[in-house]
């Protein structure tokens, strides 16, 4: 019961910074980093799934400011 309790240390469990901005930029890698190393890296694929949720947050917040702003994806037809 208490190999539970003790976190895992692997010295490979840290996704790379080029990972990170892949995750970033392209949430759908990140999704797709965290359900591939969740397993064997649960830190990498914690840093992935972070990655991947703030890219795609920021992205909507950028989509809202640009609407606001009439620059939107409705203005581009009009």
């Amino acid at each position: 019961m208490s190999e539970n309790l003790q976190p895992n240390h692997n010295a490979n469990d840290e996704l790379s910074t080029g990972l990170k901005v892949l995750s970033f930029c392209i949430p759908l890698a990140g999704i797709i980093i965290y359900f591939t190393s969740k397993k064997d890296s649960p830190n990498k694929a914690k840093a992935a799934c972070h990655m991947a949720l703030w890219g795609f947050g920021l992205g909507i917040v950028i989509n809202i400011i640009l609407t606001v702003l009439g620059l939107g994806a409705g203005a581009m037809g009009a």
